[in-house]
């Protein structure tokens, strides 16, 4: 949605073209004043598009990629789920076999150029338009062209920096902080995000 709030037209998918039309009718009618380019499709079609991002929980991320494996084939596909589970009152990180989700999702999809990013970004916040999040955007790739396209489109979100943090080795390392942001804020109660400091152009 944050695509489609600074313009860009967006695919919302889904296995069942009927639970698309219902989310971009939510969206929509969550933001009355805004003429979000939003179009419902099936999971193929959203795949269709020149940019694609996973964005199901982390369990069904392969189910939901593997069968699309020749229409994403060339494509950037950023993949931002992250393998947690609840531990008595705690969110802790899951080990995939493959080592983090990331990496697991460029080994179902040999052809494509996947990304890692926006693992970090609060899903309330992140999804209001109204009030932008000022955080940075980690974003890891062994494809520097496509990491660099996907930095460049973070940067146009209002508030967002993208950061470049190496290749898809880095997946672990990422994916793995976000239960503890997730700890950060059910204690302080907030919606604590990352920002990094001392980059060339920042802040500090």
């Amino acid at each position: 949605m944050q695509f489609a709030g600074i313009g860009i037209e967006a695919v919302v998918g889904s296995r069942a073209l009927g639970r698309a039309e219902e989310t971009v009718a939510s969206l929509r009618q969550r933001w009355p004043g805004r003429d979000l380019p939003l179009t419902p499709g099936e999971n193929q079609a959203a795949a269709a598009a020149d940019l694609v991002v996973v964005a199901t929980p982390w369990d069904g991320v392969l189910a939901t990629v593997a069968p699309l494996e020749e229409t994403l084939r060339g494509k950037v596909v950023v993949s931002m789920a992250n393998a947690l589970t609840r531990l008595g009152r705690e969110m802790v990180p899951l080990l995939p076999p493959t080592g983090s989700i990331t990496v697991a999702v460029a080994r179902a999809l040999p052809g494509s150029r996947v990304v890692g990013a926006f693992h970090h970004m609060p899903a309330g916040p992140w999804s209001d338009l109204d009030h932008p999040m000022d955080a940075d955007v980690m974003v890891c790739s062994d494809d520097r062209a496509a990491q660099d396209e996907v930095v460049a489109l973070v940067d146009r979100l209002p508030g967002l920096r993208g950061v470049a943090t190496g290749g898809l080795g880095s997946a672990l390392a990422i994916e793995a902080l976000t239960p503890a942001l997730l700890e950060v804020n059910r204690r302080y109660k907030t919606h604590a995000a990352i920002r990094l400091t001392g980059l060339p152009g920042g802040d500090s």
